[in-house]
């Protein structure tokens, strides 16, 4: 099983928000993400990057 770790970028940095992730979805402009426990977080933004063979997902939720 491949779990992801959500990322936040900020300018040059990235900040991490979300672990263990399993599942990604949309609903319009808002990332579903589901993770080990099927709990969902929502973010309103877009998705950056998507690296599952290093299990790195990156954000810009437009803060």
């Amino acid at each position: 099983m491949c779990l992801s770790k959500v990322y936040e970028k900020t300018g040059a940095s990235e900040k991490m928000l979300l672990n263990n992730i399993q599942k990604i979805s949309f609903e319009g402009d808002t990332i579903v993400f589901t993770d080990l426990l099927e709990n969902e977080t929502r973010i309103q933004g877009k998705l950056l990057l998507a690296d599952l063979v290093n299990g790195k997902v990156v954000v810009d939720a437009g803060n």
